[in-house]
């Protein structure tokens, strides 16, 4: 809002960045930043190629540089698809060998109830399922990386301090799960599924933390992962989230934002400058340019175990010994 965050000048020469989002709002100009601060490839993550290829031109014409001096790689992904997501990974190992820092910002905000082809809702399939595969996912390349350059990698996630509106009730209902809740039709609403999505999403980024700590082995130090896991709010921004919503609400959202929100370059800064904390953000939220206290539940660890447990447990069906992968026993 009124007091934007800064925009950090940190350098990212001779890294491997991946933007999931890539070709809107926060996530593209995330993607302009990393390569005005020198970024040696960016890997932009869209669901349309042409779409990634009209992104990689913005950012060449933003910044001044050239194909010549930065490789911008376009690869697709659809994250209501976790055949997708699989395929997408897989492609990343072909395209690159190293990968400094993955910026998981893509994600979506729906106005009515709708279904994935897996029988998850929608926002829960793109922002906590899907995220939470690929997230797992990356971590051997991210990992292999840090080896090679001897200093962390990164690993950030975008979120909201959102999370913290979640009340008890919203899903104690549901046996206590926030993951059946939200799958609920008939008691689903937008506005407390946005948030109990938020409040998985840092469930996800928790549970990432805790086992990069427990597989690090270069930097074997809790204070001093191989992978820096954190996540990020970028405050209220003008993107096109609600694009899925009706004609009013747009409207009114528009005056909203107009008034109260960042524009979403200065909303980037925070998902950028993220991508370069040092291990002191390891399993934290960064928003307004400070380590920002989590709400009271995400604060109850075995609350917050439990639904990653639950998370864990859909996802490692359509992908065997995901755990083993996300503390680097396979």
């Amino acid at each position: 809002m009124w007091h934007p965050p800064e925009d950090f000048q940190v350098s990212f020469a001779r890294k491997t960045v991946l933007v999931t989002g890539a070709n809107t709002g926060l996530g593209f100009e995330a993607a302009v930043k990393y390569v005005a601060l020198g970024a040696e490839k960016l890997i932009l993550a869209v669901r349309s190629a042409a779409k990634g290829e009209d992104a990689k031109k913005r950012i060449l014409e933003r910044t001044g540089r050239s194909s010549g001096d930065v490789a911008i790689a376009i690869l697709t992904v659809d994250l209501a698809d976790f055949a997708s997501v699989r395929g997408f990974v897989r492609n990343l190992h072909q395209e690159t060998p190293h990968l400094d820092v993955a910026l998981l910002n893509a994600g979506l905000a729906n106005p009515k109830f709708e279904q994935s082809s897996t029988g998850w809702e929608m926002a829960v399939q793109v922002n906590v399922l899907s995220t939470a595969l690929m997230a797992v996912l990356l971590l051997p390349l991210l990992r292999a990386t840090a080896a090679a350059r001897i200093k962390p990698a990164h690993l950030t996630f975008v979120n909201s301090h959102g999370h913290d509106m979640v009340q008890k009730d919203w899903y104690e209902y549901a046996g206590g799960s926030l993951l059946k809740a939200c799958n609920d039709k008939g008691k689903w609403d937008a506005a407390r599924s946005y948030s109990m999505v938020k409040l998985m999403g840092m469930a996800v980024m928790q549970a990432v933390a805790r086992g990069v700590t427990k597989s690090s082995n270069s930097l074997p130090s809790p204070q001093h992962p191989d992978i820096i896991v954190n996540a990020v709010c970028p405050g209220l921004c003008k993107t096109d989230l609600g694009r899925n919503f009706g004609t009013m609400s747009q409207i009114s959202g528009f005056f909203f934002q107009g008034v109260f929100a960042r524009t979403a370059e200065e909303g980037s800064r925070s998902l950028v400058s993220a991508t370069a904390l040092g291990p002191e953000s390891h399993g934290r939220l960064w928003h307004h340019d400070i380590l920002f206290p989590v709400g009271d539940i995400a604060k109850d660890e075995d609350f917050m175990k439990q639904t990653w447990a639950e998370i864990l447990d859909v996802v490692s069906q359509t992908q065997p010994n995901l755990q083993g992968t996300l503390v680097g026993e396979a």
